[in-house]
């Protein structure tokens, strides 16, 4: 089964369905907090419910996600182990402990070995059940959505542009500082809604 990168895009996104146009920049779109809340409530299977996290949590690619071995997340160091990313580069990204906690628990049911695949989806699959379950939350989504999400929410959290770049996997910090102005965005909207009610 041939599992290649579907992230080939440069550093305006230009391949993202859903582009945006900021001040010159295409901008890849993001879910907020409460969509992320409307779209995890709406996955209807156990495995999906961990590769979508996966995805979320870690900022995977879609084919990085589907390339996951039980082994390679680690509730030591709270990562997970990315072998042969997007350009043929391993790395560590870190992961949230619920999701950890979560993808143990679905590899002991289904009885897998540490050299197994945690998710028996290829790539296409895990893109469609995104897609399937952005509709039944009621929103637009794909598989690739989330891992702008996940960039966007660990420079909203303060966490420096450099790790923000080696978390994802980004070849250069150019791809990276596109995603600050998705973050300024975000951080605006939250100001707003909150001078709205004189905070």
């Amino acid at each position: 089964m041939s599992r290649n990168g579907d992230e080939k895009r440069n550093a305006t996104f230009s391949e993202d369905e859903d582009e945006e146009k900021s001040d010159g920049l295409v901008l890849p779109k993001i879910l907020t907090y409460d969509e992320i809340d409307r779209f995890l409530l709406a996955v209807d299977d156990i495995e999906d419910l961990v590769a979508m996290r996966v995805m979320l949590f870690a900022g995977l690619r879609v084919s990085e996600a589907a390339d996951v071995l039980v082994k390679d997340i680690d509730p030591e160091t709270r990562s997970v182990f990315v072998r042969q990313g997007k350009g043929s580069k391993d790395r560590y990204a870190p992961i949230d402990i619920a999701t950890i906690c979560l993808a143990r628990c679905y590899a002991e049911n289904q009885k897998l070995k540490p050299d197994d695949h945690l998710f028996d989806r290829e790539t296409r699959t895990l893109q469609r059940h995104v897609s399937e379950t952005g509709e039944r939350a009621g929103l637009y989504a794909h598989a690739h959505m989330l891992r702008h999400t996940c960039a966007t929410w660990q420079l909203d959290k303060g966490i420096p542009l450099p790790i923000v770049q080696n978390n994802l996997g980004h070849s250069s910090i150019e791809v990276t500082q596109i995603y600050l102005h998705l973050s300024i965005r975000q951080r605006s909207r939250t100001y707003l809604d909150s001078t709205r009610f004189g905070i």
